[in-house]
């Protein structure tokens, strides 16, 4: 049966598609582009078909482009992993009950990964795509044989079939086209409109801890493939957005690549802000000049995956990297002007309370802009838990013993949020002002940053605070105050490490940022943080999700 014949068993032609991002969760402080959806979207308008792309974060009722589609796709992951939790907050049984019972239904992405239990929990889907859509949809869409088609399960006579699984090249000319997007959807981080871009897919490391990326949907490691330079240049010259977040599960897998892209985003002059997260043994066997060039083409900020100060607990996560590895790239960080995130895992098997603290020395001693703090997490059906826990008793292994909740928590806002004093801000900011790639005034960025996270709040309401900010934003845009600034930050930069030195010696005893900052940053969090997502929920959907 053609992939054609099967979809037109529910409607004649298929011309009219309608691409549903089912999930409302949102946050206040950013919205990125469902770019898993636009790649469906770019996928069909290959065929030459149109597609039209709801988010349903903006949308209420969708019903007239449901009744008139020929074809509704339900497809979408969360770009930003720090919501992966929050993948429950969709409405897609309401979304299938309006859908008319003679249009075929294709789904896919976060929510349908379990194909069985997701043909289960909604017996009107037809089809689901396993893997990245932009390939099957178009052969799908052109009438290829449905059994031919890789990456599909789909119903046949009360059957599920499944195709066969393979990983596909990434098209180097397919990919989201920004115009078909609807201008009311605000995507921004922070309160600047920011964009998303895939360079790449898969990873070539299995680190036991890792539960989403790298993966495909059966759970299988997918190894890394990437675009080309070219590829990439040709995409960003077409995204109007200042910043760009790549959403890779490794952007620097290949250091060539993002040197040639580098080379082509300098000499023809695209200023663009660009950050994502990569491995520490990438940069290290890269050419010490590529991160010098990164920096100027406007990388921005680059996190790590450092996970733990213990060659043990490496070895045990099989991360492929010891302390020594750590630390050289931390050297080679120092000569950049790039913004640095390091990503700790705590409560790990054997580790104590000081091993997690001296996390929090080690950013200070390297001049890290940003701690993440992670629970180690431990599904049950995942390698790690038959490492740590008895299959037969569900009992903790001898030597697995580890800190887990409240107590871990603790200590991972200590961590967190120590390393947030008012220097080391400072600190990021006057980097920022010497990063040589910048052409966003760093001041500006922090005043939308303030704009944002105190919206709503007793301070905006003030007047006389945002009226400051807003007054700030348009002096920092002249050059020669932007120069000024720069000068003065070049200056300034020696006696404010001198003055943090001194501060963060004596804080080292004292504890004074890890006693005060956690109390009072979580007091914002609770009292002005999640006020602030009732009130997007309630002004974008209309319901209150928790």
């Amino acid at each position: 049966m053609t992939s054609v014949s099967y979809l037109r068993k529910k409607r004649k032609d298929i011309d009219n598609i309608v691409i549903v991002y089912p999930f409302t969760y949102v946050n206040p402080y950013f919205a990125l582009p469902p770019i898993g959806a636009e790649y469906l979207q770019a996928g069909i308008t290959e065929t030459g078909r149109e597609a039209l792309l709801l988010d349903m974060r903006y949308e209420k009722d969708i019903t007239r482009h449901l009744e008139k589609a020929d074809l509704v796709c339900l497809y979408g992951y969360f770009e930003d992993c720090s919501i992966f939790g929050k993948w429950k907050v969709h409405i897609i049984p309401q979304i299938i009950d309006q859908i008319p019972s003679d249009i075929p239904i294709i789904a896919g992405g976060t929510g349908f990964s379990n194909t069985k239990e997701a043909f289960k929990s909604y017996p009107r889907l037809d089809l689901i795509i396993r893997s990245n859509p932009e390939i099957p949809i178009q052969e799908l869409l052109n009438g290829k044989n449905l059994g031919d088609i890789k990456n599909l399960a789909y119903r046949s006579h009360g059957e599920v079939i499944y195709t066969e699984r393979i990983i596909h090249a990434l098209p180097e000319n397919v990919y989201p086209r920004r115009n078909l997007r609807n201008p009311k959807y605000n995507y921004h981080m922070m309160g600047i409109k920011t964009d998303l871009i895939r360079a790449g897919v898969g990873c070539n490391y299995k680190c036991k801890f890792c539960y989403e990326y790298g993966k495909d949907f059966d759970g299988k490691y997918r190894r890394w493939q990437g675009r080309s330079a070219q590829s990439l240049f040709n995409e960003i010259k077409e995204i109007d957005a200042p910043i760009i977040a790549w959403v890779d599960d490794d952007m620097t897998t290949s250091m060539k690549t993002l040197g040639e892209l580098a080379d082509l985003l300098i000499e023809s002059r695209i200023h663009k802000l660009f950050a994502g997260t990569g491995r520490i043994d990438h940069v290290n066997k890269s050419n010490p000049e590529t991160l010098k060039k990164l920096e100027k083409a406007g990388l921005i900020a680059i996190g790590f995956g450092v996970e733990s100060l213990r060659n043990k607990t490496l070895q045990f996560y099989g991360k492929g990297q010891t302390v020594e590895h750590i630390e050289k790239a931390m050297r080679l960080m120092q000569k950049t002007n790039i913004l640095l995130i390091c990503n700790f895992i705590f409560g790990s098997p054997g580790e104590t309370e000081q091993d997690m603290l001296n996390m929090l020395w080690f950013g200070r001693k390297w001049n890290v802009d940003t701690l993440v703090t992670n629970r180690l997490r431990v599904p049950k059906d995942s390698p790690m838990y038959d490492f740590i826990y008895d299959p037969e008793t569900g009992k903790v292994k001898p030597g697995m013993e580890r800190i887990r909740g409240d107590e871990l928590a603790k200590i991972k806002y200590k961590v967190k949020f120590a390393q947030r004093t008012p220097f080391r801000i400072l600190l990021s900011l006057l980097k920022l002002y010497r990063h040589q790639g910048m052409f966003i005034d760093p001041l500006y960025l922090f005043c939308c940053t303030l704009e944002t996270v105190t919206k709503h709040t007793w301070l905006e309401k003030t007047k006389i605070f945002p009226l400051s900010l807003k007054i700030t934003k348009k002096i920092v845009v002249f050059p020669v105050v932007r120069q000024a600034l720069r000068f003065m930050a070049i200056i300034l930069t020696p006696p404010l490490k001198a003055i943090n030195w001194i501060f963060e010696l004596i804080d080292k005893h004292l504890q004074i940022s890890t006693n005060l900052l956690p109390k009072f940053l979580l007091y914002i969090k609770d009292g002005m943080y999640k006020k602030q997502c009732v009130r997007a929920q309630v002004q974008y959907t209309g319901e209150v999700k928790k």
